[in-house]
């Protein structure tokens, strides 16, 4: 497996097979004479922000602060066990209720699209 290829940027879905985002980076894990493990699969925008460059990341935590966001940064890793085939998705054992996108879902359902009339329906 070639993991630039095979895994950054590719969807995500959880077990329901819910898209639950994109994976962002890798982070790899190294001990002493043995060779890189692959540890986690990171997402959201602040991990690729960063990998785009210092730049992006700095305008990222700019906007993060001016949304008041600032210490509630947080970047949502899968850990690598967690993955359980990788193909033209990355099929990963997660709710994706727990993912920063379901959160994200589910304050919208509550504070927005309810109160649109006829969305609860």
């Amino acid at each position: 497996m070639l993991l630039i290829r095979d895994v950054l940027d590719k969807q995500m879905v959880d077990k329901e097979q819910n898209r639950i985002g994109k994976a962002d980076g890798i982070v790899l894990s190294l001990s002493d004479g043995n060779a890189p493990e692959v540890a986690f699969i990171e997402m959201g925008s602040l991990t690729l922000s960063r990998r785009l460059g210092r730049r992006p990341h700095r305008w990222m935590l700019w906007i993060r602060r001016a949304a008041g966001a600032e210490g509630a940064a947080e970047i949502f890793r899968v850990p690598w066990a967690k993955v359980r085939d990788v193909g033209v998705d990355i099929e990963v054992d997660v709710d994706r209720r727990v993912t920063p996108l379901g959160r994200c879902q589910e304050w919208l359902e509550q504070h927005v699209i309810n109160r649109i009339p006829g969305g609860q329906s």
